[in-house]
């Protein structure tokens, strides 16, 4: 999946992936034809040898990013298309260096300013754009720098690491990326989804949206990096919302991706999972509420996945040192060496497999946004933290990149790629139960809690359950009960985890930039939730039309 122009499009508020259409390149064309390749590499080289303010530094590093890409974009509601469009776009941004590696302008909060390149594939037009942008980002840099070694001067900062660190040279040129997409039968298709909802009268709003494209991405610098990458994506995504009856809503999502389309489901699955999705709502929305819970809390895999990702995720990445007010913490560096899980569990970064089985890893990549190649990094052995993921940009501790650089317009900060949980003493799912039901009976409780799946909304450090079940104790049956949130939960609480599930599920993370977690389910001994207050909307003064009886077509007899 494409990384930077996922990213790129979330930013405009579009939620999609995706990008690109060459019909003026053959697909497997060298660097040398490929006029983009061509514009970037030779501009580089100019602005290596001849970019300088009188008096003041040249650049010592420079860097293009770029992507070049056609999307797909279609979405319907109730069975009526919303949105169907096609977008070609050519973006980059130039990272201009001054100054050394040990201090340069950057890590100061100001990142690569982007701009639109033109479509043609018109050399001097390309050269032009690209020689505007790196004029600017260098008046930037030699500013900020100038600024930056001013505030040194006036304010200590112990153990200041340097801010770049070396790579090695990468030369690897892909074919272009290519996806046939037929617009028509995927309109079809979107409609067809969507009017699925008409018959779920208490479903009060849903929406099908369908992405898809190609993007080829370049990256080169003046260490001599040539990158360019092709990538196709697609992705569909059916979310539907519904509400109590005293207003509070409940939203569900399913999403489907792929590289390919016959790595989607077949209409009839994705029909099938919109009918157990209402049914879900419907009956959550019915659920009652409950005021206060404290004590044991079991969460199945794809909860224990968005747990993980809200505790772990940014936490699990070196931050480098920052000045003024954007100084970062590192907090859990210190951390290196010490227990933040139970002892047995396995924590690592593995970005390489593009599956796991026969379900697609969205935060799968071989070369990150910096172009460093990725390898698989041991995060937590037997509960102990023993390093973190780490960009170009080194830490008080990390001090080389570990190819998990990624962000828009190689403007990169350390990030998750696929990360993967695991137990050396997980149980079966049926253990897990049992020791839910047993510890809740040991606390003198009624019931535990068990958390099937987690909400787009947060409240709180982990956000909000969205399918909440009470587990009695006196005999297992369980029963559903909403409109609950987590009081605060801190890292340090992952140490109180008491079992996991042998079974694992991939939960792939669509927001900012794509990553997966691979989970099993977790029992924790003790979580305390208490009920949402918050004053909802009042429902729809009418109910929808779809309630209504439809009236004999008079007109249709005569």
């Amino acid at each position: 999946m494409n990384r930077r122009l996922w990213m790129m499009i979330v930013a405009a508020g579009l939620l999609v992936v995706a990008p690109v259409s060459f019909a003026a390149q053959d697909a497997g064309a060298p660097a040398h034809d490929d006029v983009l390749m061509r514009a970037l590499v030779d501009e580089l080289d100019r602005s290596m040898k001849d970019l300088v303010l009188e008096d003041l530094e040249r650049p010592y590093f420079i860097q293009y990013a770029a992507q070049d890409g056609v999307s797909f974009s279609i979405s319907a509601k109730f069975g009526g298309l919303v949105r169907s469009s096609e977008d070609h776009t050519r973006t980059m941004g130039a990272g201009v260096r001054v100054g050394s590696m040990a201090l340069d302008n950057t890590n100061v909060g100001w990142g690569v300013q982007p701009i639109s390149l033109p479509l043609d594939d018109d050399y001097l037009a390309l050269r032009h754009a690209i020689w505007l942008a790196t004029d600017l980002n260098y008046k930037y840099a030699v500013e900020i720098l100038a600024r930056k070694k001013a505030y040194l001067k006036e304010h200590k900062i112990e153990d200041r690491p340097d801010d770049f660190t070396p790579a090695p040279v990468v030369k690897v040129i892909e074919p272009p990326g290519r996806l046939v997409v037929d617009r028509s039968r995927w309109e079809d298709n979107v409609k067809r989804l969507s009017a699925a909802f008409k018959k779920y009268h208490e479903i009060e709003n849903a929406n099908v949206s369908f992405y898809a494209g190609a993007s080829t991405e370049y990256l080169v610098n003046s260490e001599g990096t040539r990158y360019r990458h092709g990538d196709t994506g697609i992705i569909i995504r059916i979310r539907a919302e519904t509400r109590g009856a005293e207003g509070m809503e409940l939203s569900d999502t399913r999403t489907y991706i792929g590289e390919q389309f016959d790595q989607i489901p077949p209409m009839d699955d994705m029909l099938a999972d919109i009918d157990t999705m209402c049914a879900d709502l419907i009956a959550g929305a019915k659920a009652p509420m409950i005021e206060h819970y404290a004590g044991p809390v079991l969460f199945e895999p794809a909860a224990a996945a968005k747990m993980f990702e809200s505790l772990l995720a940014s936490e699990l990445c070196a931050k480098p040192v920052t000045i003024g007010r954007f100084g970062g913490d590192d907090t859990m560096e210190r951390k290196i060496g010490l227990r933040i899980l139970p002892r047995g569990f396995q924590v690592f970064d593995d970005p390489n497999p593009k599956f796991l089985e026969e379900t697609l890893l969205a935060g799968a990549y071989k070369y990150d946004d910096e172009a460093v190649r990725v390898g698989r990094v041991n995060l937590v052995e037997d509960g102990k933290l023993n390093t973190l993921l780490a960009s170009r940009a080194p830490s008080r501790k990390i001090k080389q990149s570990t190819g998990h650089g990624r962000g828009p317009y190689g403007d990169a900060s350390a990030h998750v790629g696929c990360l993967y949980f695991q137990d050396d003493d997980a149980i079966s799912a049926d253990e897990l139960k049992a020791e839910l039901i047993e510890t809740a009976a040991g606390e003198g409780l009624e019931y535990g809690l068990r958390i099937a799946a987690m909400g787009e909304r947060g409240y709180g450090s982990l956000g909000e359950p969205l399918y909440v079940y009470k587990v009695y104790v006196a005999d297992g049956r369980e029963e559903p009960v909403r409109g609950l949130k987590f009081l605060p939960v801190e890292i340090r609480s992952l140490k109180d985890i008491m079992a996991a599930g042998t079974d694992r599920v991939v939960y792939n993370s669509m927001g900012g930039v794509l990553s997966s977690f691979v989970a099993p389910a977790v029992l924790f001994e003790e979580l305390e939730l208490t009920k949402i207050e918050q004053q909802f909307e009042t429902l729809p003064i009418l109910k929808s039309p779809a309630t209504r009886k439809e009236k004999k077509d008079d007109s249709a007899d005569n």
